[in-house]
């Protein structure tokens, strides 16, 4: 296409345009309604805004990278307007030009301004678009050149093929509009009417948010297809021994871990290997469904694999696992990157032989001289913090090739309901939705940075009680850019505040045998207070931990949030979480973050942050990028269309075998290795 050399290549390949398909597939996120102005008096810091005015100053610094300044009249105020970079560009802008701008507005005392805006020129001579197409294109290309380029391809492709993958018997009834159509509603909008143009948006976005699903629908249903054609280690084996096992554990299980128990049981015992996605809210016990399905394992005389994200969790799990099968003939092993060659060649060896029975670890794993003598069971916590590739090469790990072991993977992601109706209806899926019984309600507050000194009595009380806590920051040292509260400068603040209490610092710049000392020490309580990033987000589990502190709470989406104030809360004690906001924290986020303090459970939360936010980050849903499943497509649109996509996937056997392979390439689901839960 004209435009696209080398360099712009790589810019647009890293958000994931390789191809024409690519580019004509991304979508805008919105449309930029043009003919209504913002208020300069009444808008909020962060918000985007749009303006008129004229530019009465242009004021370039003399430095060794100048700044571009401009002061543009609006009638009864004025803004300043900055070019950090590339002032070239602005070069043309002069006094007394009629200007229209659109972009995120800053507010620093009696001083607002937009810092790189969208400018344009408004003359007699050319008529400016009411209604513009936004594209995310996270500042590798400009919103004029995406749009250029978009305009190309469709051209590329309208003069090529305009056949459709439905028959227009679908498109009638879908009531969706044809590939072509839709293309244009969302890309071209041809009214100056916002309203009309949004309508028109929406249903050509509609129509490619059901293309991608039934693609993805498509290749997961051949995947499965093709996975059932691998054999299985037998596991056909009596209840008594795991029966006796679980009813051997300090504590009874929940009504949704024994129906999650079964349900993994009865897949173990069909003769080709499974996948199942075990999804369970914060400390709804997935770790104990995980420990039976490995004593299962054990009992078949096979080998299980556990891959965690990190090197704490990795501990953490070690030492549950121990404790648990503490009286039984289990040998468990955990591999980490700083163990001693000769304690990794040993383990490696035990492995190898047969006579580990669980080993756990993180992407030590995945090595290629790791492999195991019978591997029955694969299991991943988290299983979006790890790739496609990296998943796949632990089924190809045992001595014995002509078996696949099965795989269980675990993930505390909320997914709303429809959402998992749609994409895992008739797949191996289960869902754990109760907590144990002895859990109380974490008590969630939202603390102004002003208030610092109530939140330090709050904590004293709660250390006098022997109680501990975890302190999380955003990011480890100062950042100009950013502004928010970091593990160093809190550590130094508590240091000076809280004398005679044990404070710990954990943070991924330290190395791993330090965190894993720092969290040994917190688990066994000589450390009180925890400063730390969100290492601790995943899996952690101190039961005397009974408050949690987060500094700048906004910079987290609500389900990270939920994740982090899981860590706490795991005992019979009364937990309390924390959220300190900054002074400017818009009222946006602060209706947010609301949600956690009238919300417990996660599901809740996932169906709040999708109403509030748009599309969270559930099972990597992103606009771009490799290792994610989707392109386009979010949770939040399962929700809105919920009837069409569930009515749309009866149309799948309707669709012949060419335009189904064209609809998966299209959406670049080429091989079943690249789709994953």
């Amino acid at each position: 296409l004209p435009g696209i050399g080398p360099a712009t290549r790589v810019q647009l390949s890293k958000i994931g345009i390789t191809r024409i398909s690519d580019l004509i597939l991304f979508l805008p996120t919105f449309l930029i309604n043009k003919t209504q102005l913002s208020d300069v008096n009444t808008i909020e810091n962060g918000e985007s805004c749009l303006f008129i005015g004229i530019i009465t100053k242009v004021f370039q610094t003399k430095s060794y990278k100048p700044n571009l300044i401009l002061t543009v009249d609006l009638g009864d105020s004025k803004i300043q307007i900055r070019f950090l970079h590339k002032i070239v560009i602005y070069s043309g802008l002069k006094v007394d030009m009629k200007v229209r701008l659109s972009g995120i507005i800053r507010i620093k005392g009696k001083i607002t301004e937009m810092i790189h805006p969208e400018v344009e020129i408004i003359s007699s001579k050319k008529e400016i678009e009411n209604v513009v197409p936004y594209y995310k294109t996270k500042k590798m290309v400009s919103q004029k050149k995406i749009r250029t380029f978009i305009k190309y391809a469709f051209d590329y492709i309208s003069s090529r093929n305009t056949s459709d993958i439905f028959s227009d018997s679908i498109l009638d009834s879908l009531k969706i509009p044809n590939h072509i159509d839709a293309l244009k509603f969302c890309h071209f909008p041809s009214s100056n009417d916002y309203d009309e143009s949004n309508i028109n948006f929406e249903l050509g976005r509609q129509r490619f948010v059901i293309e991608e699903l039934l693609a993805y629908k498509l290749l997961l249903l051949e995947a499965k297809k093709t996975y059932e054609t691998n054999k299985s280690y037998n596991f056909d084996i009596g209840d008594s021994a795991l029966d006796s096992f679980i009813s051997s554990l300090p504590f009874a299980l929940t009504e949704s871990q024994k129906k999650a128990i079964l349900e993994i049981k009865n897949s173990f015992l069909k003769p080709h290997p499974t996948k199942r996605l075990v999804q369970g809210d914060v400390g709804s016990g997935k770790t104990v469904i995980a420990l039976i399905a490995a004593y299962y394992t054990k009992l078949s005389n096979l080998q299980t694999a556990l891959l965690v994200p990190t090197e704490i969790l990795a501990d953490q799990h070690t030492i549950t696992f121990k404790k648990m099968f503490s009286g039984h003939p289990v040998t468990i092993e955990c591999l980490k990157n700083n163990l001693s060659p000769c304690e990794k060649s040993r383990i490696i060896e035990s492995t190898l032989s047969g006579k580990t029975d669980i080993l756990i670890g993180t992407h030590s794993l995945i090595q290629e001289n790791v492999n195991f003598l019978k591997l029955g069971l694969i299991i991943v916590d988290e299983q979006h913090k790890f790739g496609i590739n990296q998943r796949l090469s632990l089924t190809k790990k045992s001595s014995e090739n002509i078996y696949t072991p099965h795989e269980l993977y675990l993930s505390a992601t909320p997914i709303p309901r429809s959402l998992s109706l749609v994409l895992y209806e008739g797949l191996d899926y289960t869902v754990i939705n109760e907590s144990p019984k002895n859990r109380k309600i974490i008590k969630t507050h939202i603390i102004n940075h002003d208030d610092r000194s109530i939140l330090y009595d709050d904590i004293s009380k709660i250390l006098d009680k022997n109680g501990q806590v975890y302190w999380v920051c955003s990011c480890i040292d100062y950042t100009e850019s950013i502004e928010s509260e970091y593990v160093n400068g809190i550590y130094e603040k508590l240091s000076n505040r809280f004398v005679t209490t044990s404070i710990g610092m954990l943070h991924g710049r330290a190395n791993s045998k330090d965190n894993s000392k720092v969290m040994e020490n917190f688990i066994s309580g000589k450390i009180q207070i925890l400063v730390c990033t969100t290492m601790i987000e995943v899996g952690v589990d101190v039961a005397n931990a009974t408050c949690i502190v987060i500094e700048d709470p906004d910079r987290f989406g609500l389900s990270q949030l939920h994740q982090l104030r899981g860590r706490v809360g795991r005992s019979s004690k009364q937990s309390f979480c924390y959220l300190v906001c900054k002074n400017d924290t818009s009222n946006q986020a602060l209706e947010r973050l609301k949600a956690l303090t009238l919300y417990s459970s996660g599901f809740n939360i996932a169906e709040e942050d999708l109403k509030l936010r748009g599309s969270g980050d559930y099972l990597g849903y992103k606009q771009s990028g490799a290792n994610h499943n989707f392109k386009l497509a979010t949770p939040e649109d399962a929700l809105h269309n919920y009837d069409l996509v569930r009515d749309s996937m009866n149309y799948i056997d309707k669709i012949d075998k060419k335009n189904k392979n064209k609809l998966i390439k299209r959406w670049g689901k080429d091989s079943t290795d690249t789709i994953q839960l």
